[in-house]
């Protein structure tokens, strides 16, 4: 054998055969940025859904105060069923508008009537204060059943107002695209 013939081979072979480490140049970066690239895909759809799974829980905790406070006014009317036969709970007033004060029913000889009122106001001011655009009315009779109906300010899509909202309640200038409305039928 002949030394310097192997030499000679091996340095052909050595020469037309590059290494692994210099055939994979570059190849670990390609991966990296495509991996990158797919998971920032992920996170902003991640994202997305957030923003999107937040809104419905918005619109869900509203309709359920909504549902909450109708059931507190049909409360109301069934502690004072006197006041309810009088028809003192069925409001005739537009959107927004309180009466100036609360009636006085410090009293424990307070008239039923009186009772209405004050638990019209109680109801409405709580709801104001509970709901964007809370507002509440009562309409019917006590044979025929009563409808409490609540409002309040959905931020939405920007729709016609809910189908239960009756048009004549709102005051004249108030935006109706975001309002809906809950109505809730009883018999106290």
């Amino acid at each position: 054998l002949n030394p310097a013939r192997e030499m000679r081979d091996m340095a052909f072979i050595k020469n037309r055969l590059p290494s692994s480490r210099n055939r994979q140049r570059g190849v670990g970066m390609i991966e990296v940025l495509i991996s990158i690239t797919i998971a920032s895909f992920a996170l902003l759809g991640l994202a997305g859904l957030q923003v999107t799974s937040l809104k419905y829980q918005k619109t869900a905790q509203f309709r359920s105060l909504a549902s909450q406070y109708s059931a507190d006014m049909a409360d109301r009317m069934r502690a004072n069923v006197a006041g309810a036969k009088l028809g003192s709970y069925v409001t005739t007033d537009t959107y927004g508008a309180l009466p100036a004060s609360l009636p006085d029913c410090a009293s424990a000889a307070c008239a039923p009537d009186k009772v209405a009122q004050a638990d019209l106001y109680n109801w409405r001011q709580a709801l104001s204060q509970a709901v964007a655009g809370g507002w509440g009315e009562v309409s019917g009779t006590l044979t025929g059943g009563f409808v409490v109906t609540v409002y309040f300010n959905e931020p939405g899509d920007g729709s016609a107002a809910g189908a239960n909202c009756r048009a004549a309640a709102f005051a004249s200038g108030t935006d109706k695209s975001n309002i809906r409305c809950f109505s809730t039928t009883f018999l106290p």
